[in-house]
């Protein structure tokens, strides 16, 4: 008798009950980060109106979706917490789990807006000019589809949070609970699915793209943002080969710095690959470069140009360069990221 009703009275999960909270919260969640999005565009006006088209609102829903995703960790967080303490105590301390959460959530999503939103819309509203060269297009062209800022965060994220449900479902499994190992366990894999369906998604969403010559490619860097362009092509045939030796201007945009980085701190660009493409596909690596090292740390408002020598199959059409970071196992697994897997790529025109 005493066994049964210690059977009776041994803690359990109710589902039922944690959706009753979280999903009547998840509408002041929602409603908070929209009030956010109508904030910014209302106080900032007009800088905003190049960003009211199609392809925004597409990535604006996307991240929506990301959002809510990452709001189901309050069931994760109820599996975890309803075994162990009394149901009337959680209850109670559920409403302080989400407010911390709210404001995290109301902090990542200022910060995105301002780091990236802010700084491209204004930098869309304007065409730079610096002598008589053309320094760019309305439309930015960059090596990220999803904000650069999210995107490290939610990597390192995913990356502590694999290891510690690792951890969990080692230590649950040797303190013999096995109920919450398979919780653990249950963790991962929806951590999992989640994290490369967005890495997925984003790569389905990328288009590859061709720039014209002065056209700029932005890469972020964080906290601001490098920008490069073709600006002289000069070819002649050697023998069995043709020679093309290509400028590429490096600009330091200072319009794209987040407010929080000090004007006068000179950065240095990540490692960068450059080759050519022909439309058989064939690649071309440099054989020689003159100039201004594409690696140069350089200042905001700063830049300076490096030429980049190729020999070049005499049949070679359609040729292409393509200018990215050099590829690292890291950038494999950024959502958004150039390099991530299956995402498309954006090119120079020669």
């Amino acid at each position: 008798m005493n066994e049964l009703n210690s059977k009776s009275t041994k803690p359990s999960i109710d589902l039922r009950d944690a959706a009753r909270f979280w999903e009547k919260h998840r509408l002041w969640y929602n409603a908070l980060l929209f009030l956010v999005l109508i904030l910014w565009v209302v106080f900032t006006w007009p800088h905003f109106r190049p960003a009211m088209n199609l392809v925004a609102l597409g990535k604006m829903t996307i991240l929506a979706l990301l959002a809510n995703l990452v709001y189901c960790a309050g069931y994760v967080t109820e599996g975890f917490v309803q075994p162990l303490v009394q149901r009337a105590y959680w209850r109670r301390m559920r409403l302080v789990v989400w407010v911390g959460g709210m404001l995290l959530a109301l902090v990542l999503a200022n910060y995105w807006i301002a780091d990236e939103i802010y700084p491209d819309v204004q930098h869309q509203t304007a065409v730079i000019a610096a002598g008589n060269e053309a320094m760019g297009s309305v439309t930015m062209a960059s090596n990220m589809n999803f904000p650069a800022p999210l995107a490290a965060v939610g990597f390192l994220g995913a990356v502590i949070g694999l290891v510690l449900a690792v951890a969990a479902v080692v230590v649950f499994w040797l303190a013999r609970k096995k109920k919450l190992a398979r919780y653990s366990a249950a963790t991962i894999g929806v951590g999992a699915a989640t994290y490369f369906g967005a890495l997925v998604a984003f790569s389905i969403m990328s288009r590859a793209n061709v720039l014209s010559r002065g056209q700029e490619k932005y890469f972020c860097e964080i906290d601001c943002h490098l920008a490069y362009a073709v600006t002289d092509v000069a070819a002649k045939p050697a023998g069995e080969v043709k020679e093309y030796l290509v400028t590429i201007r490096t600009r330091f945009d200072e319009t794209t710095t987040s407010t929080n980085r000090p004007k006068g701190v000179s950065l240095a660009p990540s490692p960068r690959e450059v080759r050519l493409i022909d439309s058989e596909g064939r690649e071309y690596f440099p054989v020689a470069t003159f100039g201004t090292p594409l690696t140069s740390a350089l200042v905001p408002g700063q830049k300076f140009t490096t030429q980049v020598e190729f020999h070049v199959a005499k049949d070679a059409a359609g040729l292409r360069l393509l200018l990215n970071t050099l590829p690292s196992w890291p950038d494999r697994l950024v959502i958004g990221d150039e390099n991530s897997f299956g995402h498309e790529k954006t090119y120079f025109a020669l």
